[in-house]
């Protein structure tokens, strides 16, 4: 979903283009959009860094973690292995920003907000 800019200097038929592709995204069924969430990449897995998880509301860590309790009592799959995040650029690894990995002490997290607070 397009977060629609408050800056009116935008010519209305492109604030009309993204009202309307908001209505189409929310038209479409959970399954839909976690399938287009993921967009054509052949990604497996959804990884999120923890820091920026716990810089949203406390409404949104709410529903999350509801969320990721009922995956839990779903499934039984983590017990005969681990992950780990390594990240990659121009097919070279690179070491993850420090920003992201040092949840107990969050700092320059700013720079990642789409949405200004």
């Amino acid at each position: 979903m397009t977060p629609r800019p408050s800056d009116e200097t935008y010519a209305p038929e492109i604030l009309a283009l993204i009202d309307e592709t908001n209505a189409q995204w929310d038209a479409l069924s959970g399954e839909q959009r976690l399938w287009r969430w993921f967009g054509l990449s052949r990604a497996s897995w959804l990884t999120l860094p923890r820091v920026l998880m716990h810089d949203m509301p406390p409404e949104w860590q709410d529903k999350m973690a509801r969320l990721l309790e009922e995956f839990d009592d779903t499934f039984d799959w983590i017990d005969d292995f681990q992950c780990w995040v390594q990240a990659k650029r121009g097919n070279r690894f690179i070491p993850l920003p420090e920003s992201l990995c040092n949840y107990r002490h969050p700092r320059d997290i700013e720079q990642y907000r789409r949405v200004k607070t």
